[in-house]
């Protein structure tokens, strides 16, 4: 039985959870949020659509304890519509919402995979693994996935293919400092710096063009969630079918002792083994100075949360 749970019922959250149950991805949904109303709100309007489905999914709602049987784990808190301010608007929501549903969580007795999608994303999804005290392996962000489809969608309008026909990855921070890796990106097996059907690729044109995407949502919308529900969805069916896929999320890396956004294999395990490609060395000090802003931002967290204990005291 495929028993997933969702916290924070904002935009993605929303969502997330219609994409599920009308993609017949799960069997059980539990469905929590700050808010009574909205939760049930949700839950009215997908039970509405159960009928016109083929598979009914049962949907609980505000029901932590629901969560013990759950194999995994999307956290969504935050306030997603401040991310058009920058990578530290979020921070302060962020922490207090983790700290507030964190013990929750762990009095629940769940034990299976988390993906985080709150923001700072990698700093947040650190400061998740250390509240809930789960091993580092079953505890990850989305983190530059989404980056990483950007940048394979701007280098295919240019090299004239299909986005798919692209491979690479954009490591460190997500909407921060993100590492474009030049150094791994394929066209056709061709590297982007070789004339590819007769093109030639300008990377720094390459970065506006990826950047762009998300500029272009954030004006509009001033949130991003399309892509961010839809690459979870990618994420849960790798992670419950074990389907050893390789994506750049938000896990804890030895080499950087923290969490950073980097390629690795994802299956029932939660994180498996990290891709290790040869890097340029100047993208391999890129990755430790986001690797330094993320521990940063994970110290800021844990300050807001000591100063939370106390104005509590």
């Amino acid at each position: 039985m495929r028993k997933i749970g969702i916290i924070g019922l904002g935009h993605v959250g929303r969502l997330l959870a219609n994409e599920l149950v009308a993609t017949a991805a799960v069997d059980q949904l539990v469905l929590i949020d700050r808010d009574d109303d909205r939760a049930l709100a949700v839950q009215s309007d997908l039970a509405d659509a159960l009928p016109a489905l083929p598979v009914q999914p049962r949907i609980i709602i505000q029901d932590y304890a629901a969560l013990a049987t759950a194999q995994l784990l999307v956290v969504a808190v935050g306030q997603s519509a401040r991310g058009k301010e920058g990578p530290m608007a979020e921070l302060p929501a962020t922490g207090r919402a983790l700290a507030e549903i964190a013990p929750r969580i762990v009095a629940s007795g769940f034990n299976g995979l988390v993906v985080n999608l709150a923001d700072p994303n990698e700093a947040a999804t650190a400061f998740l693994q250390e509240q809930l005290r789960l091993p580092a392996k079953q505890v990850l962000g989305i983190g530059t996935v989404v980056d990483t489809a950007r940048l394979h969608r701007a280098v295919a309008h240019a090299a004239h293919v299909a986005p798919a026909n692209v491979s690479g990855f954009v490591y460190g921070q997500h909407a921060g400092r993100q590492v474009f890796a030049w150094s791994t990106v394929r066209v056709n097996g061709q590297a982007v710096d070789e004339s590819i059907n007769g093109h030639h690729l300008d990377e720094s044109q390459l970065k506006i063009q990826a950047d762009l995407s998300s500029w272009y949502t954030l004006k509009g919308l001033g949130y991003n969630s399309s892509a961010v529900a839809a690459w979870t969805c990618r994420l849960i069916s790798a992670l419950l079918n074990d389907e050893q896929l390789v994506l750049p999320v938000a896990i804890y890396q030895p080499q950087y002792s923290g969490y950073v956004s980097f390629p690795v294999v994802l299956g029932r395990q939660g994180v498996g083994n990290l891709i290790l490609l040869k890097l340029y060395p100047v993208e391999e000090m890129a990755i430790r100075t986001a690797a330094a802003a993320i521990s940063g931002q994970l110290a800021a967290l844990n300050e807001l949360v000591k100063e939370g204990t106390a104005d509590d005291n």
